[in-house]
């Protein structure tokens, strides 16, 4: 057999492969914030227009809100009290990064409209916004966030994605912890088959001098197994800044969810929604890739 006829067969088998074993990683998240009350950026964060969801689909299947698989919103509508923070930043002078965390590139995802991946309000660009907290009030020290499967399948929820500039000085807030809120949420561990625990601390960090903190926080690698969203279901948390006896502030930007859908009637193989119209149903492609797979398999021993 050739080696040209091998490369053949083994792009004939590549083309045929399932979707969910090429499945994306989705993500969702937002590079600016839109504020309680326009025009008044100490009014706290009210936003449910992530700039990134990688979700968008042009020709949606089965469920979906606006052409989405994922939506997230910040604020009043992200749980049962809404915190919303103090407000939006504006400063051009920090955060504002090209990462959403630790190691998400922004411009690798595309935009709420399905348009490529960009940055918005680049750091030293114009246009750049965080979300703010301070004033030494609980309720402008605190903020909720959600996510929500509007899909027909499984979400694993894998990571919260944050960059968090705090501050040494008792005058702002110099520690962040990111909790779970139970309600309204129905995040499942599966190694339990319950919900995650009302509370339970995914993230805790003290500064003891100014900086920012880049953080893509692994929710298995705190609750010990992965952690799944049903269709319709919600997952919420909430950011609490704390330490502060002044008026001073601390920020939060590139705030974002990421992770895999999952097909649960086919034993929760990685699949995306997006491209189901793409799945070939068992017949003859099926038996042609595998046939084609066998080939090459043989070959290779004979060699």
């Amino acid at each position: 057999m050739t080696d040209t006829f091998s490369r053949f067969l083994a792009a004939i088998a590549l083309s045929l492969l399932p979707v969910w074993a090429m499945a994306d990683i989705a993500v969702i998240g937002w590079q600016t914030y839109d504020t309680f009350v326009d025009g008044n950026n100490n009014s706290g964060i009210n936003d449910s227009t992530p700039d990134t969801n990688s979700t968008y689909d042009s020709t949606p299947r089965g469920s979906h809100v606006n052409n989405w698989y994922l939506t997230g919103t910040i604020g009043p509508n992200a749980s049962n009290t809404g915190r919303r923070g103090y407000g939006q930043a504006t400063n051009n002078t920090f955060l504002n990064g090209p990462t959403f965390g630790a190691d998400l590139n922004i411009v690798d995802y595309t935009l709420a409209d399905g348009s490529p991946g960009e940055r918005i309000g680049p750091f030293g660009g114009s246009g750049t916004s965080s979300w703010k907290f301070g004033n030494n009030t609980n309720p402008q020290l605190q903020g909720d966030f959600q996510v929500t499967n509007v899909s027909d399948y499984y979400f694993r929820l894998e990571h919260i994605h944050f960059d968090a500039r705090g501050f040494a000085a008792a005058t702002s807030p110099n520690q962040l912890t990111l909790n779970y809120l139970a309600t309204p949420s129905n995040l499942i561990n599966t190694n339990t088959g319950s919900e995650v625990q009302d509370g339970r601390t995914f993230y805790n960090f003290t500064w003891s001098e100014r900086g920012t903190e880049n953080v893509s926080q692994s929710i298995a690698a705190v609750i010990n197994s992965s952690a799944r969203l049903a269709p319709g279901d919600s997952a919420s948390f909430r950011f609490l800044w704390t330490g502060q006896t002044g008026f001073g502030q601390a920020q939060l930007d590139n705030l974002a969810f990421s992770g895999t859908f999952l097909d649960q009637n086919n034993g929760f193989t990685p699949i995306n929604p997006w491209d189901v119209g793409a799945i070939p149903e068992p017949g003859s492609l099926g038996v042609l890739a595998m046939l084609a797979l066998s080939v090459l398999a043989r070959r290779k021993r004979l060699t």
